[in-house]
């Protein structure tokens, strides 16, 4: 096993506070842009940081889900975290717009999103009874608490959401 040629975590924070670009920084140690990139992606530095406020709203435990990174990523996901940010009045960035207003569209067109344990995140027909005014279906077994007022939606809001 050959030694590793980039320093600890923190050095590298440190070379980037400094205002070292990962290319700088991979010259630096004589190793590719893309080996500096993973270190910081596996220090989670960049990974989703414009969703980790709104995550632990989900009422869905992915923790040991075996497609956890697929259900993070797919766009229903992206759209509902949008969605989410918005209506906690956080700016959200033109990718996760464009994902909320595909989002929006099945909402209106009478879907929830749901997840599903083997089928990942789907959209499914709206049932009144059970779904409310909610954007997903909630999971049985989760009680409803105050985060819930975050997922419902009306079609009167949609011009105030588009915006």
């Amino acid at each position: 096993m050959r030694p590793p040629k980039l320093p600890k975590d923190n050095e590298l924070l440190k070379l980037e506070a400094a205002g070292l670009t990962h290319k700088e920084i991979a010259e630096k140690y004589g190793v590719s842009r893309q080996a500096v990139t993973k270190r910081f992606n596996n220090m989670d530095r960049y990974a989703r940081q414009e969703y980790r406020d709104v995550t632990p709203l989900l009422p869905w435990d992915l923790t040991g889900h075996p497609d956890k990174d697929a259900i993070s990523k797919h766009e229903s996901m992206m759209g509902l975290r949008a969605f989410l940010r918005q209506r906690a009045q956080v700016a959200i960035t033109p990718r996760s717009e464009l994902a909320l207003r595909a989002f929006l569209s099945h909402v209106l067109a009478g879907e929830v999103l749901e997840l599903d344990p083997s089928q990942g995140v789907q959209w499914v027909r709206r049932d009144e009874g059970r779904d409310g005014s909610l954007v997903i279906r909630w999971p049985e077994g989760v009680p409803q608490d105050e985060r819930t007022r975050l997922f419902r939606f009306s079609p009167g809001q949609r011009e105030a959401t588009a915006e």
